[in-house]
């Protein structure tokens, strides 16, 4: 398989059981930001108190929503990358096992090409000395002399 670097699995590990809490930490970390500078806004047109803590209240849960929405077009397109990045990595994968299968399934029939052509040769030399009539001791190919490999 396809390996990640190992500085990446953590964070794909968090991604696929933590995606909840990133996201209301990033809906929170929205909603208090959106909520500074509202409550900025209302200082600087001069606070007036009770009103004032309704309007920074009523801009926070306009922003509500929208925030919600930011959050959520950003985990969706983490959630995308990341789908999309394990459909390529298992295409990958697929793509170098049948390789291999290709390349065990050739190096099977050249080995056996191999193994063929050393027989011929062998037993053209066979034919060769029993021509000349000479006495021929050599072992076929594949077999062994004294359990010497």
């Amino acid at each position: 398989m396809v390996k990640l670097s190992e500085s990446w699995r953590p964070v794909r590990d968090f991604w696929r059981t933590g995606k909840a809490g990133f996201a209301l930490f990033l809906i929170s970390l929205f909603v208090l930001v959106y909520g500074s500078i509202a409550l900025d806004y209302e200082t600087t047109r001069g606070w007036k108190g009770h009103e004032s803590v309704q309007n920074v209240l009523d801009d926070i849960s306009t922003f509500i929503p929208v925030g919600a929405a930011l959050v959520g077009m950003i985990v969706g397109g983490i959630d995308l990358i990341m789908l999309l990045s394990d459909w390529y990595l298992n295409r990958q994968e697929k793509r170098i096992r049948a390789a291999e299968a290709v390349a065990k399934a050739e190096g099977k029939a050249e080995g056996k090409a191999e193994v063929y052509r050393e027989i011929a040769a062998w037993h053209a030399r066979r034919t060769d000395a029993e021509k000349r009539g000479e006495e021929f001791t050599e072992p076929p190919p594949g077999v062994t002399q004294n359990g010497s490999e």
